[in-house]
């Protein structure tokens, strides 16, 4: 059986509808084991006014729900020269998930997608980073429509690159929103393969919704559907406590 985590999900601190402690009371309703606030950061060498409210109020949530709840950031929309720098916030959370960049200014497929790995290639050698965010979230771009689109041996090197990282993918459950011009099934179904190669090479995953409301915690059904239908075991799935101290 998967863990019952979600580990993704953002507040009324960056673009969420409901505070901390509503978020965490639907985590508990919903018997989750773990949970992750991973607000929007969006200048990363900067430190947000909110940092120490929201520790605060997650202190203050999880003694009163009794669940665990990691204290994170999402790095949003990152300049691709920024992802080989440190961040100095992230010594001060408990989980880091960053998406790669996606070019819109670049209209040539190729150069598109060499801009997208080397971008996760930066991602993953940075080492306060954990979490590969919502991998080839590419479908409402300018170049890409249908994940078909994108070659074979691409995602293998993505797998790959992965693979001789410590980063983790996640697998999150709104990933067919991004791509609005295939069905439901055909995106799963191509998704699923991505996942069996991340899963050949080694790669390790983790499990979020990106709720952005109390409605969308804990709803983490089409990743697991993925998981499973990918092969990955409950051994493959990472829990923050295995890597964080």
């Amino acid at each position: 059986m998967y863990p019952k985590i979600d580990l993704h999900m953002h507040t009324r601190y960056s673009d969420g509808r409901n505070t901390i402690d509503e978020m965490v009371r639907a985590a508990a309703a919903n018997d989750l084991y773990m949970i992750a606030i991973t607000d929007h950061l969006f200048r990363p060498f900067m430190r947000p006014e909110w940092l120490d409210k929201a520790r605060e109020e997650i202190e203050e949530a999880m003694n009163k729900y009794g669940i665990h709840v990691l204290y994170g950031v999402e790095i949003t929309k990152p300049l691709i020269e920024d992802l080989s720098k440190p961040i100095p916030v992230t010594k001060e959370v408990q989980l880091v998930v960053c998406e790669h960049p996606v070019p819109d200014h670049i209209r040539d497929r190729r150069r598109f997608l060499e801009y997208v790995l080397e971008g996760i290639k930066k991602i993953s050698l940075n080492e306060n980073i954990d979490v590969l965010a919502h991998p080839l979230n590419l479908g409402r771009s300018n170049v890409i429509h249908d994940f078909r689109e994108i070659e074979r041996d691409f995602l293998v090197e993505i797998a790959r690159v992965l693979a001789d990282s410590n980063i983790v993918v996640e697998v999150m459950s709104q990933m067919y929103w991004w791509y609005p011009h295939m069905s439901i099934s055909s995106f799963t179904e191509h998704y699923v393969e991505f996942i069996k190669l991340c899963k050949h090479h080694g790669v390790l995953f983790t499990i979020g919704s990106d709720a952005h409301s109390v409605c969308g915690v804990g709803n983490v059904y089409w990743s697991l559907k993925v998981l499973k239908r990918a092969g990955v075991s409950p051994d493959e799935i990472w829990m923050p406590e295995e890597k964080k101290d």
